[in-house]
């Protein structure tokens, strides 16, 4: 009976041990982007930070989620104050050039919000005289910018650093329309039935998906996001997560459809057997 007492004392201590042994990476996360990434009580939630802490336990590490402004993520990642950049995050081959991107693991729609009682649609929206909001540092900020430079349209472009203080803008009357991620506009919608819609919806060509992101060249943590994502989408987990969140939604295969021009996604990919 002592050496099975002994014997559980350190197996106790070797699985303690192990545990205080795995390494914990800091998330940066811009948690005004539902339902991708929100607080709910002080906790993140959403499909994002659920999914990196089932990638976390299937990998045997641990992460601590913080929080930043949008526009912050991308140069905390470069200056290592973040490890992994978790939201809803476009896969742009500018962006590639500064920072390392996980296979992709969502494809998304373009979505021009307005008030509840506007006559606009979604193209009316996007034209001359209107006020528009958009997310500081995202591609859709970007898609305005050409609509602006490119094809000369009288737009002002308003810039936010978060989502939601859009969103209030906009049934402040402050805003003529939003232009965001599809997902992230349907919830808007549900949560504010009466107060905003849907004008209308872009389809990018080629495809936007999202990706984690982790800092050019740190290969190993690459590696472990990759097959964690290929993981839980094959057990399942990812589709619950995902379902939890936006109930009717398909869930393609993981990776989804590859960009062009991404240095991570040449063959062979970091942590995806080939």
């Amino acid at each position: 009976m002592r050496f099975g007492h002994a014997a559980v004392i350190a197996a106790a201590m070797l699985s303690f041990s192990s545990a205080s042994m795995a390494e914990t990476y800091v998330a940066g996360i811009e948690p005004s982007f539902p339902p991708w990434a929100s607080v709910d009580h002080g906790q993140y939630v959403g499909i994002a930070p659920d999914a990196v802490r089932a990638i976390a336990r299937q990998q045997g590490f641990d992460v601590e989620f913080r929080s930043m402004a949008f526009s912050s993520l991308i140069p905390a990642l470069k200056a290592d104050k973040i490890d992994i950049l978790v939201t809803g995050l476009t896969v742009t081959p500018k962006r590639a050039e500064q920072i390392d991107f996980t296979v992709p693991w969502w494809q998304i729609n373009l979505d021009v919000l307005v008030p509840a009682d506007s006559n606009l649609d979604g193209t009316t929206a996007l034209g001359d005289g209107h006020t528009v909001g958009v997310q500081t540092g995202t591609t859709n900020y970007e898609y305005l910018q050409k609509l602006v430079n490119d094809e000369g349209r009288d737009i002002d472009i308003r810039t936010y650093e978060q989502g939601t203080t859009a969103l209030q803008d906009l049934t402040l009357g402050r805003l003529d329309a939003y232009f965001l991620d599809d997902d992230t506009a349907q919830q808007f919608v549900a949560d504010n039935p009466d107060s905003v819609k849907i004008a209308g919806q872009i389809t990018p060509q080629p495809p936007e998906v999202y990706a984690l992101a982790v800092k050019k060249g740190n290969t190993a943590l690459l590696e472990k996001l990759n097959a964690g994502e290929v993981a839980i989408y094959k057990s399942g987990e990812w589709a619950d997560i995902v379902h939890k969140y936006m109930p009717d939604a398909k869930v393609m295969s993981v990776p989804v459809s590859l960009p062009e021009g991404i240095d991570t996604y040449a063959s062979p990919i970091p942590g995806i057997a080939q």
